[in-house]
């Protein structure tokens, strides 16, 4: 069965995400917004998009070793503490939300300060939008 992608049947809503894309990767820096959409989409299982945002990482310079090492980011030693703290949030916050403790919270703040802090529970929520528009149309990436 064929779905309409988001991007034809709410135009106007997708022109709107798209948007918050450009304000969310000015904020956070290109490299690690796509790496909150990388991981998310890994753990959302959104094929369509976790090719998307780890071809735009090659794109960007990031090594392959680093891209792969997304998935066990935890055990990797290719994430400086920024990237951990955004990636800490990606996991809690995706895949079934659970709290951002006060650690956490404080250790991004005092890495990204308020506003970018802000920036990364919305990047969280908006690739999450995405990864649900992704699966339920079924989009797939290109063999």
């Amino acid at each position: 069965m064929s779905r309409t992608p988001g991007a034809t049947s709410s135009p106007e809503t997708y022109k709107a995400l798209i948007a918050l894309d450009g304000r969310l990767a000015k904020s956070l820096g290109k490299v690690l917004y796509d790496v909150v959409k990388l991981r998310a989409s890994q753990i959302n299982g959104c094929a369509y998009c976790v090719d998307m945002h780890a071809s735009d990482l090659e794109r960007l310079g990031m090594p392959t070793r680093t891209i792969h090492g997304i998935a066990a980011w935890e055990e990797s030693p290719f994430f400086d503490e920024t990237q951990r703290v955004a990636l800490a949030f990606v996991e809690r916050l995706t895949g079934g939300i659970d709290a951002v403790d006060d650690a956490l919270w404080d250790e991004a703040g005092r890495l990204l300060g308020e506003e970018r802090r802000t920036d990364l529970l919305v990047a969280v929520g908006t690739i999450n939008t995405w990864n649900m528009l992704g699966i339920t149309t079924h989009l797939h990436p290109a063999p």
